[in-house]
């Protein structure tokens, strides 16, 4: 086994783990109470975390079974499973760069219709990406390889394929990183404008403000963990394209792309709207309980206990 396999196979079920994490309690959320988990953020962190388990483990069966047959229908599935995989995870991350631009900085308020026209769009662009992946024989290509990795025969469609998965990487990260710089910059506005909206009800002003300016911050962490996913990739497949294999990156490259998951579990754990949420959930379960145990209190305590006389 390969060090590369090697890494993979301690590092992706790690960020594996944290994703699933990071799924259950979003969908505990909405089990306890919908509203808790009735934001198009939350919806979409719950995608990026259903795009991190898809993308290990397709990476964890890729490394445990490296005796697949290049060009096989086997090896075809497992390529096609991680080019899907990587594909809906940038697409995902893409998608919650836009809902955050449009929230933060041209002030527009979210609504079903563009929210399903947020998932329509991603879906559609996945699927496209992914048949044209598959058009260009990046599945099923078994020109000098060795292993069961994803790439095209043919160096024209090999050229085209990797550009492709690179560029659309490096998009993705660049794409992170201008949401967040431009978001930034516009929260303080943001906030002004929102709070204007708001009817206090005996909170404090400036603490309200404070706290959401935090949860606004701490968002952007979400789509800036691809700055630390995809670039080297993006840069390992560009160069790739053009005969150039930087050996050498392959293990940062693993290692990068291992920590999708518990990056977007440390995002989560640092989010105070996640906190927000789970204090909400645990008063609600306390709430609910302390009800149940006094309905039953009152019951026992209605019990009338009817002696019959013997005859």
């Amino acid at each position: 086994m390969s060090i590369n396999d090697k890494i993979n196979l301690v590092i992706q079920p790690i960020g594996m783990f944290c994703a699933i994490l990071v799924l259950i309690s979003i969908i505990g959320l909405a089990i306890i109470n919908k509203e808790l988990a009735n934001r198009m953020t939350v919806r979409l962190i719950a995608a990026i975390a259903f795009a991190d388990i898809l993308a290990h483990i397709g990476q964890i069966y890729a490394s445990a079974n490296e005796w697949l047959t290049p060009g096989s229908q086997l090896c075809a599935f497992v390529n096609g499973f991680r080019v899907f995989s990587r594909t809906f995870y940038d697409f995902t991350n893409i998608a919650i760069c836009f809902h955050l631009y449009r929230s933060l900085v041209l002030l527009k308020k979210s609504t079903w219709r563009f929210e399903l026209y947020t998932w329509i769009v991603t879906v559609v662009m996945v699927i496209i990406f992914t048949v044209m992946y598959w058009s260009f024989g990046g599945f099923t290509g078994k020109e000098n390889k060795f292993v069961c990795i994803p790439g095209a025969d043919g160096k024209i469609m090999s050229k085209v394929f990797r550009l492709m998965l690179g560029f659309t990487d490096l998009l993705t990260a660049l794409i992170g990183i201008f949401t967040a710089i431009i978001g930034r910059r516009s929260l303080k506005y943001w906030i002004a404008t929102y709070a204007q909206s708001r009817s206090y009800k005996g909170e404090d002003p400036e603490t309200f403000k404070r706290d959401r300016m935090k949860m606004a911050e701490r968002a952007f962490l979400y789509p800036l963990a691809t700055c630390i996913t995809l670039p080297i990739e993006a840069i390992f497949l560009i160069f790739a394209a053009f005969d150039h294999f930087l050996i050498q990156l392959t293990i940062a490259k693993n290692v990068t792309l291992g920590l999708s998951g518990l990056l977007t579990g440390l995002a989560f754990a640092v989010d105070p709207a996640t906190h927000k949420a789970f204090r909400e959930a645990y008063f609600l379960i306390k709430l609910n309980t302390m009800c149940c145990q006094k309905v039953q209190n009152n019951t026992s305590d209605s019990t009338i206990n009817i002696h019959l006389a013997n005859k």
